[in-house]
């Protein structure tokens, strides 16, 4: 195995290019498990034309959905930086999953998200996962690269434009990928 780190939840998993699949195509997702049944993530960088708003009354402000994976694309997932909501799960780098949602809208209330006073939730439809051993299989055969600790803040602020700017930062033949289109046979 090419890699010196294992997958764990916290890590990030940014796909190469051209890995032949519609939906990783150009991702990154952010895994929040990872263990001897599987591995489960949200894709940080696919966001849909809806928001928030769209399904729940009187929340606050109008935060975009992203598509967080091709599992149950009809179930609202929400990533967070509030520790203490009941029931969140937590899934590294300061970070948690889900919890008591009434809270948490009043946390994301309380704490005015038009103003930016905190890290902004991120709202997915569906997630990305792998059964047992398929993660560690598609890594054997480089499909992603890992990154072991990204900043606490980057899963919830990446942009659109993230695996682009990933592939431009991190130099050498990432950096011509950053710049080769989805569809090399339209180049």
């Amino acid at each position: 195995m090419q890699h010196n780190i294992t997958p764990k939840k916290g890590c990030i998993l940014v796909s190469k290019p051209l890995i032949d699949d519609g939906f990783f195509e150009q991702s990154i997702v952010y895994l929040t498990a990872h263990d001897s049944e599987g591995s489960l993530g949200f894709a940080l960088n696919k966001k849909s034309s809806m928001i928030v708003q769209d399904f729940l009354d009187g929340f606050p402000g109008r935060e975009p959905i992203y598509y967080g994976g091709p599992v149950e694309q009809d179930a609202l997932f929400y990533l967070h930086s509030f520790e203490n909501i009941p029931g969140a799960l937590h899934v590294g780098n300061k970070l948690y999953l889900g919890g008591d949602f009434e809270i948490f809208k009043t946390h994301c209330i309380h704490h005015n998200l038009e103003e930016g006073a905190i890290l902004k939730p991120k709202f997915f439809l569906g997630y990305s996962g792998w059964s047992e051993g398929q993660l560690v299989e598609e890594l054997e055969h480089n499909t992603w690269l890992l990154v072991d600790s990204p900043n606490v803040h980057d899963p919830l602020s990446l942009s659109t434009n993230a695996w682009r700017e990933y592939m431009k930062n991190k130099g050498g033949k990432y950096a011509i990928w950053a710049n080769s289109p989805s569809d090399p046979m339209l180049n």
